[in-house]
């Protein structure tokens, strides 16, 4: 059931994947260190607003819509979550609008900002729908909005920022017009969807206690993942910044995407069995889901890392790359342990409701990354940042699984780990004797060659049950053909 599910987003996660690398490639090139560096900072600038004032909202409208379907109350669950959603754009525009006068000095930034607040209603109502597609297993309209939504604000976004003067505002003029396209369609669906429906304060209630806490555990996930660029920049500068952001935008966004298309097929066969069963539903999907991203993380992860010195010759600009090839080997450990972190052993808190729990939790590496980096950054330069956020993720992982146990025991399978470990070994020793030769040629030879290699090993120790997928897929396709004969 859930490889089914997982292939049914696989166009979803190839688009986001590629447009992902696109943006570094192409952003790194056009708007040069400074200017790349001003679009990281307003982009977590984006992201801290919105995880902050509207993710819980989304969260919500995903964890109980399974309740307000079962009961026939999704039109009133549809129109409490978006009557939250305008809420919620309040505080979410005030954040914005502190950060534009705090970036008084910088007028690139400012615009890019202006266009930020426009965006983010319409990003509000798109999410919204998209977890409501999630919730109810609606892979194909989810998918098919993904992949429109994605292609058209990034395509906009390189537009404007290779054929104006936009600048760093480029990306964010793409968001926001995108964004009004997308908003419009799916807005129109929900009003539709939600027909009769009203707003009730009581859900409001539950709705807030269960996401707020949420959205703070994941607010602190961005203190860890990117908080660190405002330390870097002054420290340092918005070049070193723009380094650091292009390493995170190759190896932890690869990472990143590949967790959370996993958790995409995972994530709501995990939450109907718990439902359904309590504690013990959750052991078949845990299982399946854990091994998953374990099969599909761990290579890539080491794989970046194999890879650094040509990957980043290819995809980043020449202002950028020599510090940012530093970066992805270190980022690719980081980008494994936050994947864990957010889509598997968080998922023990949200099916408990324990929340808040987690958000208090987050702050110990939180506090942790931010003190070690204000320690390293001053002594050895932007690899202090790096280092210091691979340690935070490192602590979190373990507060994360060993707290989340005891409320919802999610498995952990160490035979899993051991093997696809020791096929991401023989993997990075094949590779490792394979010829530098630079640049795109040899990104290409290493990845074939490296993807090959893995591939037969894990299907050769059934690491993460890899033999058994072979053997149901080659089944299938044995007893289709045999039925068309």
């Amino acid at each position: 059931m859930i490889w089914r599910h997982l292939f049914g987003y696989l166009p979803v996660n190839i688009v986001h994947g590629l447009v992902s690398f696109g943006t570094v490639f192409a952003y790194t090139r056009l708007l040069g260190d400074e200017g790349y560096g001003s679009y990281a900072l307003v982009l977590t600038l984006m992201s801290a607003s919105h995880t902050f004032t509207l993710t819980w909202t989304e969260a919500s409208a995903y964890r109980f819509a399974g309740e307000a379907q079962a009961k026939g109350g999704m039109n009133d669950h549809i129109r409490t979550s978006l009557g939250l959603v305008g809420l919620s754009l309040i505080p979410a525009l005030l954040i914005v609008a502190c950060g534009w006068l705090f970036t008084g000095n910088n007028p690139t930034m400012q615009m890019a900002i202006v266009w930020l607040a426009l965006s983010l209603p319409c990003m509000s109502i798109v999410k919204l729908s998209q977890e409501i597609h999630r919730a109810r297993q609606q892979v194909s309209r989810y998918a098919i909005i993904s992949i429109l939504n994605t292609l058209v604000s990034f395509a906009l976004g390189l537009f404007f920022a290779a054929f104006t003067n936009a600048g760093a505002s480029g990306p964010f003029i793409g968001f926001a017009i995108g964004g009004i396209i997308f908003a419009i369609i799916q807005g129109l669906y929900l009003l539709n969807l939600s027909k009769g429906g009203k707003f009730i304060k009581s859900r409001a209630e539950n709705y807030f206690k269960y996401g707020m806490p949420l959205a703070l555990a994941l607010l602190l996930d961005i203190a860890l993942s990117t908080g660190d660029r405002f330390l870097i920049a002054y420290f340092l500068d918005n070049a070193a910044v723009g380094a650091y952001a292009a390493g995170y935008g190759v190896a932890d966004q690869s990472i990143r995407l590949l967790c959370m298309w996993g958790a995409m097929a995972g994530a709501p066969l995990l939450m109907e069995g718990f439902e359904k069963h309590g504690i013990a539903g959750v052991r078949e999907p845990g299982r399946a889901l854990v091994r998953m991203l374990i099969l599909i993380s761990f290579p890539a992860a080491t794989g970046l890392a194999l890879v650094a010195q040509p990957l980043a010759d290819f995809m980043i600009g020449e202002e950028l790359r020599d510090q940012a090839k530093l970066t992805i080997p270190w980022i690719a450990v980081a980008g494994l342990l936050n994947g864990l972190i957010i889509y598997y052993f968080s998922e023990s808190f949200q099916l408990a409701k324990k929340t808040a729990l987690r958000a208090v939790l987050m702050l110990i590496p939180a506090v942790f990354n931010v003190i070690l980096n204000i320690v390293l950054l001053p002594k050895i330069g932007l690899m202090g940042a790096v280092y210091s956020t691979v340690a935070a993720y490192a602590i979190a992982v373990i507060i994360m699984a060993i707290i989340g146990r005891k409320f919802v025991p999610l498995p952990i399978p160490y035979r899993a780990i051991g093997l696809t470990s020791l096929a991401c070994l023989l993997m990075a020793a094949v590779v490792h004797i394979l010829p530098s030769w630079g640049g795109l040629p040899e990104l290409i030879l290493k990845a074939l060659v490296g993807g090959i290699v893995y591939i037969i090993a894990a299907v050769a120790l059934n690491a993460g049950g890899a033999r058994d997928l072979v053997q149901q897929v080659t089944g299938r396709y044995s007893s289709e053909t045999a039925s068309e004969g």
